[in-house]
């Protein structure tokens, strides 16, 4: 579980920092919204460095999981990077340096970047290849903080009408891209055999596709929360930002059950869905 929540944990703060600094850099959001954002990311990074730290070993295998032990030490490296320029990104927010805060905001989603290549490193080992580990958290990444940032940006219009509808739609078709990316990398992993299968040929005593929890990961996971962010889309293009911010409400929840279930899956089976 610590190696599932730290993988959770840097897809929120990378992609929600990614988010914000791309929206930002564009002028098309608030600095009250930069400032919320920072104080997610910067949370998801101060939580990240202690599991890194408190919680994980340097082993080369945990509970018949085989982890590539070599990567943990910059592992743990590029995420206190990522937590003192995120702490940074946050400063700068909060003292209204807008400037400060887009270089930090790069700078962060950079660090965050590696950081992510070096965690896909990490747990890479049992997993159809190293590429597909990489892209599955990125596109995590992207799910995850894209959803945290469309609805908060949701609930800024709601207080302000006068606000562009064009981020929320923007987000929420981010959401729907990242989304169809793991539709794709799951087709391709279940055709792709594991490398290494933590639990046996049956984990769980039972096939992968017999499984209930891979269902879920594809209905919860994936489809509900594909099928919210395309007709938050749709609402927002038409102004009912209320609708849009209810229907990303749901779809958070669904990304977020859906990427606990695909890590304590990829754990389990070797297969990074």
């Amino acid at each position: 579980m610590p190696y599932v929540s730290l993988i959770l944990m840097l897809e929120l703060a990378v992609g929600t920092l990614a988010v914000v600094t791309v929206f930002d850099a564009r002028r098309m959001v608030t600095m009250g919204y930069v400032q919320m954002g920072s104080l997610i990311a910067g949370p998801m990074a101060i939580l990240a460095v202690w599991l890194s730290i408190v919680v994980l070993q340097p082993v080369d295998e945990v509970g018949g999981y085989a982890l590539a032990g070599s990567w943990l030490a910059p592992l743990r490296i590029a995420l206190d990077v990522l937590l003192v320029v995120s702490v940074a990104h946050g400063m700068s927010a909060f003292g209204n340096l807008r400037r400060a805060s887009l270089v930090f905001g790069a700078l962060g989603s950079a660090v965050g970047l590696v950081a992510i290549v070096l965690v896909s490193g990490y747990v890479s080992p049992p997993a159809w290849s190293f590429v597909g580990m990489l892209l599955s958290v990125m596109a995590g990444a992207g799910a995850l903080g894209g959803s945290m940032m469309a609805m908060s940006w949701g609930h800024w219009y709601l207080t302000n009408s006068g606000l562009p509808k064009e981020p929320l739609e923007q987000m929420s078709l981010l959401v729907a891209a990242a989304l169809a990316t793991q539709v794709v990398l799951l087709v391709v992993g279940m055709i792709e055999p594991a490398r290494i299968v933590p639990l046996g040929d049956t984990s769980f005593g039972v096939a992968l596709v017999a499984n209930p929890a891979f269902w879920l990961r594809v209905a919860v996971g994936l489809v509900a929360p594909l099928t919210l962010a395309l007709l938050a889309y749709k609402a927002a293009s038409i102004r009912g930002m209320m609708s849009a911010t209810g229907l990303l409400y749901i779809a958070v929840g669904c990304v977020l059950a859906g990427e606990i279930l695909a890590r304590g899956l990829l754990f389990a089976t070797g297969v990074a869905l």
